[in-house]
Parts: structure tokens; C-alpha cells; sequence
């Protein structure tokens, strides 16, 4: 995860697309379908607020057994908010 430009030098960090995409391959699958619009853009609407939530409740679920984890999907999930329009 890099660092962002656009967060006007406070070290925001931001994920890319391939970035939040990774972390759903790896710890949420069974998301994939409704995240990869074969188009590489961040979903929007329903499909981003669907996503988001079981992100959520996976992050939760791992933060006891690995909180590296659990940090990377919140992320993932808060860069989806972040993009929503």
C-alpha cells in the first residue's frame, strides 16, 4: 500500500484497485464476482455497500487470529468507501 499524493502530503495511504483486489482474492472470494467488473473499477452502489460489509465482518473475525489481516481488509473496504461517488 502506498502512499497517495492527493492526501496533500499527510501520508495517507491509499490502495489501488489491484491492491483491494488482492486482498479479496485472498481473505473473501466469495466476493470477487460482485467486486470484478472486468473493467477495473471500484464498485459503486449496492455491490460497494454488499462488499464493504462482509469485509467488515471479516476483519472482525480475523482480528483476534492474525490483526494484520484483519487491518488489511477494513482497508480494503475503506478504500471502496473512498471511491464511492
Amino acid at each position: 500500500m502506498g502512499v497517495d499524493e492527493r492526501g496533500g502530503g499527510m501520508g495517507i495511504k491509499r490502495m489501488s484497485y489491484s491492491e483491494v483486489y488482492d486482498v479479496i482474492a485472498l481473505y473473501a472470494h466469495e466476493m470477487l464476482k460482485y467486486f470484478a467488473d472486468g473493467w477495473s473499477r471500484f464498485p459503486q452502489g449496492g455491490n460497494a455497500a454488499m462488499i464493504v460489509n462482509y469485509l467488515n465482518d471479516k476483519a472482525q473475525f480475523y482480528y483476534d487470529i492474525n490483526e494484520n489481516v484483519a487491518k488489511k481488509l477494513a482497508a480494503a473496504g475503506g478504500e471502496i468507501i473512498a471511491r464511492e461517488k
